[in-house]
């Protein structure tokens, strides 16, 4: 799609952000919630950054941008605080020469696979004793294989840094394996789960589970054929908080292509609870994770001076504070404060890890707080000028599906629950 600036002229050429039904087998390989195509990076990085040598994603979710970098022979830097995604981001960065042994090392899993009782083993949210010992059986046979030939440690998700592609392919196997298996107790919500009773849980036999891992990684390995991505390009894919991007160096990063968490109240931490679970994350992992993102329900008392956010935001926050609906002055206030300094000081790393001209490239969506307008694209492009960056520009795409919409209470304040997607560019 051609898209114009505010002038009216021809600037630049996007994609839809968005995957979607039929677009390129590689978006679906691991379905996330916030995800956007490749197509879209690809573009991306053909109209802002022709000549990047390395690019950033400081919200790395699935890889998408890491694995397209990679693709097109750019080196790439992935960060993301859920250990989780840092997961199914490496194993989307697998190399060619191991692809052959994926299905006898998937066979040599499941026969090395011996049930595995742990107390309290988060996978009991939903599963019986029986099956969380059959899927945990498979979690340590790939940890003793691929990881560590001398333990079967437990929890995983401390060490996720270090893991290597090819074990991160196997968990991220065994994510899709408790995915399928929670199929039944999946609500409309895509991005929460809930405990089950004692009287509710799942009770897949051992057939069931080992034969739904070895359809997973099957599947999956197919997937990665359409990605010829090139290791011979710098790619690091790691645990980091976007609001300290420590190990980076000042003005180091030519682009950066990133999707920052929606500012709809999504519990990233309790979407991928699955997938948390089977990295052994107990409850309060799980809350403590939950409370470092930017985005989190959860209020954490994170603030910042409104004053240097700019207009938008400033009358946003004045018109929550002031609403009549119940909690307006109290959490929800708190929540979209949080939201907005998390944001701001991510967009001030984002300003000093970028060399000057270097582009940085955000897809943000706007929403409503009631019939209140909470325009977060336009509130970002002020707050990225307030945070050094010389230029914006801003394309839209409408967006009919959201969460709202799933939410038929959520339309009784408006019109319409549909929105509006940005792709934000800012030098």
């Amino acid at each position: 799609m051609i898209l114009f600036g505010s002038s009216g002229r021809n600037i630049m050429k996007f994609e839809n952000p968005k995957t979607a039904p039929g677009t390129d087998p590689v978006d679906a390989w691991y379905r996330y919630y916030a995800g956007y195509s490749a197509a879209f990076v690809a573009k991306a990085l053909k109209e802002v950054a022709p000549r990047a040598r390395i690019v950033l994603d400081p919200w790395n979710g699935t890889g998408t941008t890491t694995v397209v970098a990679a693709s097109n022979k750019i080196g790439a830097i992935g960060f993301d605080i859920n250990p989780a995604m840092v997961v199914v981001a490496r194993a989307r960065l697998l190399g060619q020469g191991v692809w052959a042994s994926i299905a006898p090392l998937s066979a040599d899993i499941v026969v090395h696979a011996n049930a595995r009782n742990i107390e309290d083993d988060p996978l009991r949210f939903w599963f019986v004793d029986r099956s969380a010992a059959n899927i945990r059986a498979l979690q340590a046979s790939v940890h003793r294989l691929l990881v560590d030939a001398g333990t079967t440690t437990y929890p995983i998700f401390d060490c996720v840094s270090s893991m290597s592609t090819l074990a991160a392919f196997f968990y991220t196997a065994l994510f899709r394996t408790v995915r399928l298996l929670l199929a039944p107790a999946a609500g409309s919500n895509p991005t929460w789960w809930k405990r089950l009773d004692e009287n509710e849980r799942l009770n897949p036999g051992r057939k069931i589970i080992f034969d739904t891992f070895i359809h997973s990684t099957m599947e999956l390995a197919e997937g990665l054929h359409r990605a010829n991505f090139s290791l011979a390009v710098q790619t690091r894919v790691d645990v980091g908080d976007c609001r300290q991007l420590l190990s980076i160096a000042d003005q180091s990063i030519d682009t950066v292509i990133t999707s920052p968490p929606y500012c709809t109240r999504i519990d990233y931490g309790i979407s991928t609870l699955p997938e948390l679970a089977v990295l052994g994350a107990h409850e309060e992992v799980i809350k403590k994770l939950r409370n470092t993102m930017v985005g989190t329900p959860t209020i954490t008392g994170e603030d910042g001076a409104e004053e240097s956010w700019g207009r938008k935001a400033a009358a946003f926050l004045s018109d929550v504070a002031q609403h009549d609906s119940k909690a307006s002055g109290g959490y929800y206030s708190k929540y979209f404060r949080q939201y907005y300094s998390g944001m701001h000081a991510s967009l001030r790393e984002l300003r000093r890890v970028t060399r000057p001209g270097g582009a940085v490239v955000l897809v943000v969506q706007d929403n409503y707080y009631k019939e209140l307008h909470n325009d977060t694209p336009g509130i970002l492009r002020e707050m990225a000028k307030r945070n050094g960056f010389a230029t914006t520009a801003r394309f839209n795409f409408p967006v009919a599906r959201t969460m709202a919409s799933l939410n038929p209470r959520a339309r009784t304040s408006r019109d319409q629950a549909s929105a509006v997607e940005s792709v934000l560019v800012l030098r």
